[in-house]
């Protein structure tokens, strides 16, 4: 398998040494055909999702497919502009020079894909990685095989084998690839526990690393919230993909004013979007695997809380209904780790401030939801908090929103990408100088033997400069 690896590693190195994406053409024609490659296998992309994650029809053309083809789209748009080199001002150092920034890629990079949005989260940053001209290994998950093997087949079909490449394959291969390939930067997706191995990999070999993590990410409901919108913006979040989305609603705080007519509204909103059996229903997901099954109704058993809707499980369908656990503490299992799954936990607060206080206690989500129709109240959730993304009466659909950065912060993630922020993140930020032959400045300040007089010249110039931020002779 090492040797396999290596044989890959080396015709991805050779297409970065021999200029395969040296110019913007050869880059733009290579998102042309990731854009041709789903318009034209849709239904094989479908047929993908639904086996590996019963992901209904709708929800696998606008999470994975449209998404990846509106990524494309964005990039072939706007590449020339976010490619351009920068001008930089000029001061009285490079009064006679030109200064520019140049956005150099990093050669070869390692993409590490999870399986809860397989097709998505490998092309979005693969689209980054190609547009900003790199060439690129990718090691999709291998919880999801109909998936993994499709992106290996269109992959082999739509791109220059010095463009991209596909590994597939479990733990070993991911371990084996990392400690034997050095690569010129990691882009990982998936858990924090993984992501630290991976994050000590790189060390090793001094490789930057893009971790996108998780986290438990909060919602707070306030006291004077629309409650039937409130409520179906969040069960919507937590159910999408059974949940196991990075972004989904993790645990609820709700203003003790609200909480009597809470549990009803779950169930009223439930039953409208899934029917009185959600297992029947053909839009929910199932869990991904008997392990995650077992996980998360493992927590079920353990929590303290009360479980006021939902319960139901069946680990031959793989299946956990949608789940509202009440008097849940800050202890609880429930509040321990991302739970990744269609179980919300709800606490009582009595206040924004006390909400506030247990988000803090806990490391940075990816996102903090606030709802409430009182801006003061979001603007003192922006401020005492620190997270991802934060959102005001919605959730998770931040990471639909074009042109802006999606990242984790802390624990929830290092870097961001999507947009033109692929762009910065897959791109070296190289200075580039174009010195003038004239002397003359140099003759009076800048060589041996010194003199005070061109001391005083000197210090009078890096003054000038500081004011362009330039203190560099």
């Amino acid at each position: 398998m090492s040797e396999d690896i290596e044989k890959i590693t080396s015709v991805l190195r050779k297409g970065v040494t021999e200029g395969v994406l040296n110019t913007l053409d050869s880059r733009k024609r290579a998102i042309r055909n990731i854009l041709k490659l789903f318009l034209e296998n849709e239904e094989k992309i479908v047929e993908a999702l639904e086996a590996d994650l019963r992901r209904c029809r709708t929800e696998a053309i606008f999470t994975d497919i449209d998404t990846s083809v509106g990524e494309a789209q964005m990039m072939l748009s706007n590449i020339d502009s976010w490619l351009r080199e920068e001008s930089v001002p000029s001061s009285f150092i490079t009064l006679m020079d030109t200064v520019t920034i140049q956005k150099q890629p990093y050669g070869v990079v390692l993409i590490m894909s999870p399986w809860n949005f397989p097709f998505i989260l490998s092309f979005q940053p693969l689209i980054g990685a190609i547009a900003a001209g790199n060439s690129v290994l990718l090691k999709p998950s291998e919880m999801t095989p109909a998936c993994s093997q499709l992106i290996s087949e269109l992959i082999a079909k739509y791109l220059d084998k010095h463009i991209c490449q596909v590994i597939c394959g479990g733990p070993s291969v991911s371990k084996t690839i990392l400690e034997t390939q050095r690569f010129d930067l990691i882009f990982y997706t998936g858990g924090t526990t993984i992501g630290r191995e991976v994050y000590v990999a790189a060390a090793k070999q001094l490789t930057p690393v893009v971790l996108e993590l998780g986290g438990k990410c909060p919602v707070y409901i306030d006291s004077d919230v629309s409650l039937d919108v409130a409520v179906k913006r969040i069960i919507y979040s937590k159910l999408l993909n059974c949940g196991q989305i990075c972004v989904a609603a993790d645990y609820l705080l709700c203003h003790e004013q609200i909480l009597p007519v809470l549990k009803e509204r779950i169930e009223e909103i439930v039953k409208q979007f899934l029917g009185d059996d959600p297992q029947k229903s053909p839009d929910f997901a199932r869990i991904i695997s008997v392990k995650h099954f077992q996980r998360l109704t493992g927590l079920l058993k353990q929590t303290k809380g009360k479980v006021m809707v939902g319960g139901m499980s069946d680990v031959n369908d793989r299946y956990i209904a949608p789940t509202v656990v009440f008097d849940v503490d800050e202890e609880d299992i429930l509040m321990q780790d991302e739970i990744f799954g269609p179980i919300l936990p709800v606490l009582s607060v009595k206040s924004p401030s006390e909400a506030i206080r247990i988000i803090n206690s806990k490391e940075k989500p990816l996102a903090v939801y606030v709802f409430t129709r009182n801006k003061s109240v979001f603007n003192d959730f922006k401020m005492a908090t620190s997270s991802g993304a934060i959102m005001m009466n919605d959730c998770s659909v931040h990471t639909l929103i074009p042109n802006i950065p999606f990242g984790g912060i802390g624990h929830s993630g290092i870097g961001n990408y999507r947009g033109r922020y692929s762009i910065e993140t897959f791109s070296h930020r190289r200075p580039v100088i174009l010195k003038s032959e004239v002397e003359y400045i140099n003759n009076k300040i800048r060589y041996y033997p010194y003199t005070e007089s061109g001391l005083s010249w000197l210090r009078w110039s890096l003054k000038k400069s500081d004011r362009n931020g330039c203190q560099i002779l």
